[in-house]
């Protein structure tokens, strides 16, 4: 869980992705941090991290999704919640040859008098559902 920035709008009341140094700071604290839970505070930028392992590429993406799919169910129940990227990464130990499936999420919990209806795309574009 990393708090990454308050959420800043443009002059057209647009959300301003967060500067790089903002969030490389929330990495930081990131790996830091033992609670492996997200933050929800109102009128703020988050990054969480979901990851898993398995034996085979297959397993990994099974519980990976899984874990996903608890994290979106949670986190559409806070109102003015958005994703903003979502990116992939998957490594191989050299080992044990188990497979390990990681995504970084960075997403906005806007006040309520910002936040936007639900856009169209699904918060969890990006990833296969099992």
């Amino acid at each position: 869980m990393a708090i990454v920035s308050t959420c800043t709008y443009d002059s057209r009341g647009r959300l301003v992705r967060p500067d790089m140094l903002d969030i490389s700071r929330a990495k930081i604290r990131l790996d830091l941090d033992t609670g492996e839970k997200p933050t929800f505070d109102r009128g703020h930028t988050h990054l969480f991290v979901v990851s898993d392992m398995g034996i085979t590429a297959e397993q990994a993406r099974e519980r990976v999704n899984s874990r996903l799919r608890r994290f979106f169910d949670r986190a559409e129940l806070h109102h003015g919640f958005r994703k903003i990227t979502m990116k992939k990464s998957q490594s191989r130990n050299r080992l044990n040859l188990n497979t390990t499936i990681s995504y970084e999420i960075l997403y906005v919990v806007e006040a309520y008098e910002r936040s936007r209806s639900r856009s169209p795309e699904s918060p969890i574009a990006g990833f296969q559902r099992g």
